[in-house]
Parts: structure tokens; sequence; C-alpha cells
């Protein structure tokens, strides 16, 4: 009954969505060619703007935002370095705290709170696929293209932030709080083995991806998504403090991962759009 009720919230949450969102499927640019002045070209929706479908198309672009994803720090500028320094600095930040955190949390257990956590820790795995796919499902069944192509991008981004998320993981061994006090506390990489699963915290690293995708697709037009959505993650990732599952860099480095990657490919998504509006604009 429990997840039955959170289904039928996420359900409210999509209909209100939907209820506010821009129905119309039409976006009208007019560009005048300075070459011509009298003659203006007018564009529709379906120059400007990409809807993805379960199809071809839509499984080509995972694989080559797969390789723009881990290709970019090739392409990375100045204000790239920028927030990787704020990213490592912050998790350096939180590791010289990470056993001082746990203490604080374990100090801090009580019947209401172990309650709480235990309602909102599966926003970080078992109910964000419940959202996407009911998110895809509404958008099908409502022929709310916008709903279903978000869906689709919100999938496409939680894969492939979960790819990198999983290879990290195997890569640093790090000791989960559950099992040790010292947060210091690695195995060799690729070891197969549950104490050694700490880094990064997947949890923290879903919730995320979702929350960014959604505020990326509604925000602007919805303020409270946002607040909504990014809430819910931050409340997410409390709970794998709580319950000794992740330190608190783990979940600041999965939350990274998470945003980044996902604001990466709704970022790029944004520039094939400019181009095809630009190569409509150019057609004779």
């Amino acid at each position: 009954m429990k997840i039955l009720l959170k289904l039928m919230l996420c359900g409210m949450l999509l209909l209100q969505i939907k209820a506010n969102a821009q129905t119309t499927d039409t976006t009208n640019l007019h560009y005048t060619d300075s070459t011509r002045s009298t003659e203006t070209r007018t564009l529709t929706a379906a120059d400007t703007t990409i809807r993805y479908r379960i199809n071809g198309a839509y499984l080509g672009s995972i694989w080559s935002d797969l390789k723009y994803t881990v290709s970019r720090p090739a392409h990375w500028q100045g204000k790239d370095f920028v927030r990787l320094g704020i990213v490592l600095g912050a998790a350096g930040g939180l590791m010289g705290v990470d056993y001082e955190v746990k203490q604080f949390f374990g100090r801090n257990h009580t019947n209401f709170w172990n309650s709480v956590t235990g309602q909102v820790e599966p926003f970080g795995n078992a109910y964000s696929p419940y959202l996407v796919g009911g998110m895809y499902l509404a958008g099908v069944i409502a022929k709310d293209r916008k709903l279903e192509h978000t869906s689709l991008m919100t999938a496409k981004s939680l894969l492939l932030s979960t790819l990198i998320y999983t290879f990290a993981k195997s890569v640093v061994r790090r000791g989960r709080p559950t099992y040790y006090d010292d947060p210091f506390v690695y195995n060799a990489p690729f070891s197969m083995d549950k104490y050694h699963t700490s880094f990064p915290s997947g949890h923290m690293l879903t919730v995320t991806s979702v929350a960014t995708a959604l505020a990326e697709a509604y925000g602007d037009e919805h303020p409270w998504v946002p607040w909504v959505t990014y809430s819910i993650a931050i409340m997410t990732g409390t709970t794998r403090l709580y319950q000794e599952r992740h330190w608190s860099s783990d979940v600041w480095l999965g939350a990274s991962l998470g945003y980044f990657v996902t604001k990466g490919i709704f970022k790029r998504q944004k520039d094939l759009e400019r181009k095809k509006a630009l190569k409509a604009h150019m057609a004779p």
C-alpha cells in the first residue's frame, strides 16, 4: 500500500505538469534573411525540436551521447576546470569530516527518523524507475510528445550516468561505513566484495540524475519543479548518511556525477536542436 500511495503521488505530479504545460506543438520562429528583406522564414516545432521515440534514432543517440560524455574532458575550458576543482575540493573537505558525520548521525537515531528514512530511501532506487516508466506511459497515452520525450531523455541520462558510476565503483573499492569506522579503507580495484562498495553513492546518482532531467525539461515553465526534485534528492542522500550506507563524500560525488552527466546530455540536445533550426533556416 505504501508503494501504491507513492506511485499515486507520482501520478499526481505528472498530471500537474501535464495540466500546466504548454500543449501547443508549434513554435513560430521568424528569421528575416538580410539579402531578402521582404521574405520571412517561419519555422515550426518540427524544424526546431527533436522529440525521441523508442526507435533506431533513439538507440543510436544513446551511443553517441555516451561517446560525447566520455570525451568531454578533452574539450574542457577554464570554467569546466573550475567546476572540477570545486567538486574535488568539496569532496576532499568532506573526506576530512566523514568520520564525524557518521558519528553525528549514529548518535541521533530515533524510531521516527527510522520510519522517515525508510520511506524516502527508495527514491534512490525503487521509485525512480517507476517514475520514469510512468512518465513514458502517460506521455504515450495522453499523446504528450514532450512528456514522452522527457521520459526517454531521463532514462538515457540515468543509463549513461549509471554506466560511469559502475566503472568508478569497480575501480575505487572504498569501505562502507556500515562495516568500517575508518573512511580511508580501500581494497584493490575490481575486487568483488560487498564491504568495499561505498564510492560513489548509487542512490544519490540515480535520484540526482532524475531530478536534474526533470528540472531541465520543466524548470523554465514551472519554477517549482527544481525545488521539488532537488529537495527529494537531498533527502535521499541524507538517508544514506543516516543509515550508514555511505560516507558524506560518497554522497556528494554521486550527486555531482548524476548532475553534470545529465546537464551535459541535455546541453548537447539543445545544441543539436539549434543546428537543426539553423539548417532549416538556411534551406531554400
